[in-house]
């Protein structure tokens, strides 16, 4: 899901910002950016970066405790420290500072993107959703109360493991204060709607569409003693046989965020639960979910596992983990909103889960049902704002921290199935130790990496722990911002060296980028298609991805869009619009809403394309890439 950062965001941008037109001597008071995306590569650029380095230096020095001036925080400097001697230099979490400025680009960025190539014949194009942000039918066919039900003040009463008794229910003081008031009741409809929508997938061209089974609509309770809805089976049968009869390729995620409410009820006198953050009477985290998750998994591969070929456990851990724990995200109860402990207690928990449904698809159906099983994890990339060693740790703590966490255990060839040595050195206590056995069990529990990734950031050092613990600050001095989904800026070349990353530190594994993607606001459908800085973007994305591919040596095999639709932003509601389809919705009544209850999303929605989609269905059904502009409107399609 797009929303890797809270609210506020944690670093607020603080200087004007660049446009990409100043990065190659244009007008930067040009209100329009598009120029510079749409060039053929002519020549790579230092300016945004050296500006970037000396202004956050400037901004931050006093705060790392550095004598460095700024006339010396370039990236012209040598690479050893210019503040010590590396033999006297100690970085955070770190055995031995880095020295080596992260590649394939040292400093030099492109300021314009090549559209030439093909990528390779069995790459998969794809858009994804989640259930929660697309389904709508919340208490329709059986369905129980999620956790993002109760986040956002959906009338639950009355349904399985509500915890609101009476309407209209609480809305949790993190959902945006434009959002107050939407829910998942309607969302998009695609309860009702999926046969419509599948059509329109398959006039588009789509290969693959990557959506969420949400748990409570197959075991409305969270565990099977309580039974299984049949109801919530033949939805999902319905939406996977129209997928393959239509020929697109469906991809599952079984977790996309959405706990039954009945398996997090704290405060339960008679029978509480404690969802991702159980633990024992010494504080370890217990696995309390992990039955409950195998039997759901286990029902999901018995029902759809002779048509569907590719699963993800979990989707992005760290965003419902460390938002969840009252920055942003669903649950956000006071009870686990402590964000320096509860969400390690419930990352080993979600780890162990995760190994335990694989180990239960790889000995029970994988060689019979012949499909793959992984977890998608998130990262914006973090570039070092100098060539200072200590710039290189802050900048890679800030990948370690958030990336790091869920993927060492699984991928980290010297690893052993263990966190890594960042995390543990810096986290001590906090973290959770891991068993010989749990680390078996985690070791290679995944047959390919899914990576979301949508921005970058400059990294410097600071002296403080800060947000995740990371010991830097972040600017984004010289990107381009998202004018609608404000912590999103824009680095194509931060995707290249993010996957160059993942294939270097986690023994180059085949890897999926699960989702990428752009906001832009739009309050007609005449406003909203043509959608040029969206287009801009995937272009510049994919042009570096494939630069990764051909140039790197990078194992991707897969690029999916978010989203199909736009869609209901989590507790940014309908705000933030990042469909490659415009939703037409006619506002009207919902008594079910917790206030605003006469403006609300009704099934009245027409799906109106953008023209990025027009420019994604020529990328598809050529595999291969083309000029951002070369596509034209979709209106003359």
């Amino acid at each position: 899901h797009p929303h890797p950062h809270p609210h506020p965001h944690p670093h607020p941008h603080p200087y004007n910002e660049l446009r990409p037109e100043a990065e190659v001597g244009g007008d930067s008071s040009s209100s329009s950016s598009s120029s510079s995306y749409s060039r053929v590569v002519t020549g790579p650029v230092r300016l945004a970066v050296a500006v970037a380095s000396v202004l956050a230096v400037a901004a931050f020095a006093g705060r790392t405790g550095r004598t460095q001036g700024v006339g010396e925080a370039n990236l012209h400097s040598s690479t050893t420290s210019t503040s010590s001697t590396l033999a006297e230099e100690t970085c955070v979490g770190f055995e031995e500072c880095p020295t080596s400025f992260p590649l394939p680009y040292d400093g030099w960025y492109p300021s314009t993107y090549s559209y030439d190539g093909s990528f390779p014949s069995d790459f998969v194009w794809g858009v994804g959703t989640a259930a929660f942000q697309v389904e709508g039918g919340y208490n329709e066919g059986g369905k129980g109360a999620s956790i993002w039900d109760t986040f956002m003040g959906a009338n639950t009463v009355g349904m399985t493991g509500a915890t609101c008794t009476s309407a209209p229910c609480e809305i949790n003081d993190c959902v945006v204060e434009a959002a107050r008031g939407q829910t998942g009741n309607v969302a998009c409809d695609m309860y009702h709607t999926y046969e419509e929508d599948v059509k329109k997938m398959a006039e588009m061209g789509l290969p693959s569409y990557r959506f969420s089974i949400s748990w409570p609509r197959i075991v409305p309770s969270g565990r099977i003693e309580d039974g299984v809805n049949e109801e919530g089976i033949a939805y999902y049968n319905g939406l996977i046989d129209a997928l393959i009869a239509n020929d697109i390729l469906p991809v599952v995620t079984l977790y996309h965020w959405d706990l039954p409410q009945a398996l997090l009820q704290p405060d339960n006198v008679t029978e509480p639960t404690y969802g991702w953050y159980s633990v024992d009477e010494d504080g370890r985290p217990n696995g309390q979910m992990i039955e409950p998750f195998k039997a759901y998994a286990d029902v999901c591969f018995q029902r759809f596992g002779d048509r569907v070929k590719t699963w993800t456990t979990f989707n992005e851990p760290w965003t419902f983990l460390y938002l969840g724990s009252g920055s942003g995200k669903a649950p956000s109860i006071s009870a686990y909103n402590d964000m320096a402990t509860w969400p390690y207690i419930g990352g080993q928990n979600v780890l162990m889960a995760h190994a335990h449904v694989v180990k239960l698809y790889r000995d029970s159906y994988q060689d019979e049902q012949g499909g793959r099983i992984g977890i998608t994890n998130c990262a914006d990339w973090r570039e070092p704002a100098t060539w200072d060693p200590q710039d290189i740790a802050a900048a890679e703590r800030g990948v370690i921290m958030k990336l790091g966490w869920f993927a060492s255990p699984i991928f980290a060839p010297d690893g052993g199935g263990d966190y890594s040595y960042t995390l543990k050195s810096i986290l001590g206590d906090n973290l959770p130790t891991l068993n010989a056995t749990e680390r078996a069990l985690l070791y290679n529990s995944s047959d390919f990496f899914g990576l979301n990734h949508y921005g970058s950031g400059y990294a410097v050092n600071t002296k403080w722990a800060g947000w995740m613990s990371a010991y830097n600050a972040v600017s984004e001095t010289g990107l381009m911002q998202d004018p609608d989904a404000t912590w999103l800026y824009s680095a194509p070349w931060g995707l290249r060296k993010l996957l160059n990353y993942v294939h270097d530190h986690y023994g180059a594994p085949e890897i999926i980028v699960t989702e990428g993607g752009w906001a832009a606001q739009a309050h007609s459908s005449a406003e909203a298609v043509h959608d040029q800085d969206r287009t801009n973007y995937y272009a510049n994305y994919t042009s570096e991805m494939l630069k990764a591919i051909d140039i790197d040596g990078v194992n991707v095999t897969g690029y999916y869009a978010w989203s199909y639709v736009d869609n209901l932003e989590w507790e940014d509601g309908m705000t933030e619009k990042f469909g490659l389809l415009y939703n037409d919705i006619v506002y009207g009544e919902d008594a079910n809403a917790p206030v605003n209850q006469t403006h609300q999303p009704t099934r009245n929605q027409t799906r109106v394309r953008k023209d990025s989609s027009c420019w994604f269905e020529y990328v598809w059904r050529n595999n291969a890439l083309t000029d951002p502009y070369s596509t034209g409107s979709c209106e003359f399609h």
